[in-house]
């Protein structure tokens, strides 16, 4: 479990009232996400509690932002929603259309109103000059595409078809981008390495590569699934999210008793 300590505070630039204040209403908030994680029911992928920022004293804002911190994964979808794991891990900061709100939740609902859904059939137009590999590959997604569960959200490492041990070409990668195209849903998830996970066309196939530091890729690979399960939270995460919670529940209300909040 991360070490929190009020330092995460420092940089909030308020003055003393306000700031106590602030942490005030940081705790009554931070309640109500620790009771969510802690009696929710994790079963389905139900958003399990909605507070939209117009909810807090604007005020009070930057000290929420910095009390809840920032996780591992971001994401966009189109032009019009971001999404932001905190670090506190099932709370979801979400904007849409410019209104932000906090989701507790296992996969933000924006994510999967927006899954491609398009049915990846077999190439019947002739194959450019320079292609080899891509048709095997396109046929491999078709067929996993069909047997995968596409419907159901999953914690197992999916159907993968790596290819960056390929002997691609440059038409290869070509043909391959044009047939599975584009999706709505862009995600980055940092840490040792980065991530970058982008929805294609099709139905439940990914685009997923990891860079180094440097930004060489380590590994581009399709896979087949609902969502990659790195994307959202386990049951267990859930969990580990109310106990964080509580930590810094108890930060707060330890530096709240003593005055320095």
């Amino acid at each position: 479990m991360a070490q929190i300590s009020s330092s995460r505070w420092a940089n909030v630039n308020l003055d003393r009232q306000t700031e106590h204040e602030a942490a005030i209403a940081t705790v009554k908030f931070l309640e109500k996400v620790r009771d969510t994680l802690s009696e929710g029911d994790f079963s389905t992928n139900k958003t399990l509690l909605t507070i939209p920022f117009r909810e807090f004293d604007p005020k009070h804002l930057d000290f929420v932002l910095a009390t809840v911190g920032s996780g591992e994964v971001r994401a966009t979808i189109g032009q019009s929603v971001r999404l932001e794991e905190t670090a506190i891990e099932g709370l979801w900061r979400v904007q849409e259309n410019g209104v932000d709100r906090f989701e507790v939740v296992t996969v933000p609902s924006d994510l999967l109103r927006n899954l491609s859904t398009t049915p990846l059939e077999p190439q019947l137009t002739e194959i450019p000059q320079g292609v080899f590999a891509a048709s095997a590959i396109l046929q491999e997604l078709s067929q996993a595409q069909r047997t995968e569960n596409l419907e159901k959200l999953s914690v197992e490492p999916p159907y993968t078809v790596e290819i960056s041990r390929q002997p691609l070409s440059p038409e290869d990668g070509s043909f391959l981008e044009a047939a599975l195209g584009k999706g709505m849903i862009d995600i980055s998830i940092s840490g040792f390495a980065s991530a970058h996970i982008q929805s294609t066309a099709m139905k439940g196939i990914w685009r997923n590569r990891i860079f180094n530091n440097a930004g060489k890729a380590l590994f581009d690979a399709y896979v087949v699934t609902m969502l990659p399960p790195e994307v959202g939270e386990s049951a267990e995460e859930m969990k580990l999210g109310a106990q964080h919670c509580e930590e810094i529940l108890q930060w707060l209300k330890e530096d709240i008793q003593s005055g320095s909040l």
